[in-house]
Parts: C-alpha cells; structure tokens; sequence
C-alpha cells in the first residue's frame, strides 16, 4: 500500500469513527419531543463540582437505563453521592434526559423501600407513579422549564 492509500483510509476510517459516535452514543441536551414520553429513575451525582473539564461547570451523574449505564454532567445544588430524580425519554433515550437538583430522594429511598440492583435503580415511573411525596407538578414544571431553555 502506497502512503497515499494509507492516509485515504485512515481519513476514511476517522469519519466513519465520528459518524458512529455521533449516531449512536452522542445524546444531546433534551428535545422538547421528550415531553411527550417522559419516565423517572433515580440518578446518582459521581463527582464533586468542577470547572476544568471540557464539558464545563458541575458534577457528573450516573443513572441506568434499561440494562445500560447512562452519564450525563449539569451545572446545579447536587450533593456528591446524593440520589436525585432524573427525568429522560421512554421510547428513545437520544431525545434527551436530565437530572434534577431540586428533587433529592436520598432519605427517601431508606423511607420507602425503593433497593437499587447492583448499585443503580433500573426502574422508571410515569409521573403519576413516583413514589416520592413531591407535587408532581412541580416535577413536571421542572422538566418543562428546564427542557425549553435547552430548545
């Protein structure tokens, strides 16, 4: 192979590369098509606030997805360790997730039984089926707002 070749298929290979990435594991912020699926699960915030990585301020989070481990990072009042609602989409997880700051359910998963499966929380409820006592408006109102500043 001539070193022409080489560079050709190497060019080739590095965009089918990003090609892949960006179809199938890049998600992006929320969409607002998320609104019309949305679940909740139980997120986990892995690392204290920061501001030198290259996706910027705040912490990281975990949570799980069907059978897959999800992460995401967001700016906001989290606690390292702490467990918060996350809201993402049931039918197509690249339509966005997020997680919420304002809705800790640490204490709450000891109040009412909820156990985690190796260590993350696979279930997700419809709003109307969250097993924490908070308004579910407010929880809606939430997503909503947070969801459109993202559009």
């Amino acid at each position: 192979m001539t070193k022409r070749t080489k560079m050709i298929l190497a060019v080739i290979g590095f965009l089918a590369w990003f090609l892949y990435i960006y179809k199938f594991v890049y998600i992006g912020p929320p969409k607002e098509v998320m609104l019309k699926n949305t679940k909740y699960t139980i997120g986990k915030v892995t690392s204290e606030y920061y501001n030198a990585k290259p996706n910027g301020y705040g912490y990281d989070y975990r949570f799980k997805y069907g059978s897959e481990v999800r992460k995401g990072h967001r700016n906001g009042e989290f606690k390292l360790g702490g467990r918060y609602l996350v809201a993402y989409d049931s039918t197509n997880i690249k339509n966005g997730y997020v997680i919420l700051d304002k809705f800790d359910v640490t204490d709450s998963l000891v109040k009412y039984h909820i156990e985690q499966e190796y260590g993350d929380y696979p279930q997700g409820w419809s709003l109307e089926k969250i097993p924490f006592q908070y308004d579910k408006s407010d929880i809606e109102y939430e997503v909503r707002i947070y969801v459109m500043s993202k559009q």
